[in-house]
């Protein structure tokens, strides 16, 4: 979704499920089959990793639902397994990646600009902040403030429902 628009997204999402409506199938895909229908998003270097991912899946029995069982699967880090365990199985999970760290660097002030993937102060705050409850619409709810508020070059701070709390906002007045 970083790199792509969200209506491609939801063309190739309903063009694979199609297709290959469970992890069975899908792992005993041919990998050019894969590639054809995921190329609108320019990731066809993903489509061994899909089918690897598949094949795990079936191994496991199942998509599993806890940290450690996701982060072993094939291609499956930190963000991902953070927002299944969010979406999918309704779980208290930090996500976080480099749209979310925006807010949360902001928002607490924190400097670096390293990869949200290894920054592991700002994972230890998300995951100390987010909610037990409601924790997909926490998720979904900083991703839309990141998308409409908390823009990458012109934050719109007298915008923000954030801003009386917010180091950035602060710091900017």
């Amino acid at each position: 979704m970083q790199r792509s628009r969200s209506v491609t997204v939801a063309k190739v999402y309903e063009r694979l499920f199609t297709r290959w409506p469970d992890a069975e199938r899908l792992a005993r895909a041919r990998i050019d089959s894969i590639v054809a229908v995921i190329r609108p998003l320019g990731l066809t270097s993903r489509a061994a990793k899909l089918r690897d991912l598949a094949k795990a899946i079936v191994q496991f029995g199942d998509v599993p639902d806890s940290l450690d069982g996701l982060l072993a699967l094939p291609g499956v880090g930190p963000y991902a397994a953070g927002a299944t365990l969010a979406v999918a199985f309704n779980k208290q999970a930090a996500v976080v990646d480099g749209v979310t760290a925006r807010v949360y660097r902001r928002y607490f002030g924190l400097a670096s600009d390293a990869p949200a993937v290894g920054d592991e102060e700002l994972w230890s705050l998300v995951r100390k902040i987010t909610p037990r409850r409601s924790t997909k619409e926490w998720n979904w709810a900083v991703l839309d403030l990141a998308a409409t508020v908390c823009l990458p070059k012109v934050p719109r701070c007298s915008t923000c429902p954030l801003q009386a709390g917010c180091a950035l906002s602060r710091a900017r007045s």
